[in-house]
């Protein structure tokens, strides 16, 4: 007969497995084009159209639209609404740290 404490031990080999991953990012790719606001230093927007294929990394909440996201595309910041986010493109996750090192390895 197993007693409570033997089924217990069973799951701490998941549950002490070692974080020594590199932390994950939300990341998206765009099945189709739709369209961002960029903001200048003066808070002057212009609007862009993102393409279709655009790789959208998440930074947070958009301090400009109310429903919207703050993603990187291209080294530079733009606001989305998150239903545009959601509906036209597709999540990936990317290691954080890894375009660093593909970066040192080629440089």
């Amino acid at each position: 007969m197993t007693s409570s404490a033997e089924s217990s031990m069973a799951l701490l080999p998941a549950a002490t497995r070692k974080n020594s991953a590199a932390p994950l990012t939300r990341a998206y790719v765009t099945n189709t084009s739709f369209v961002a606001v960029h903001f200048d230093e003066a808070g002057k927007g212009r609007m862009i159209t993102l393409p279709k294929g655009g790789t959208l990394r998440i930074v947070g909440p958009s301090c400009y639209l109310r429903e919207g996201c703050e993603v990187t595309f291209e080294k530079l910041i733009y606001h989305v609404f998150e239903i545009d986010l959601m509906t036209r493109s597709a999540l990936i996750f990317e290691r954080i740290g890894t375009k660093r090192r593909a970066m040192a390895a080629c440089g």
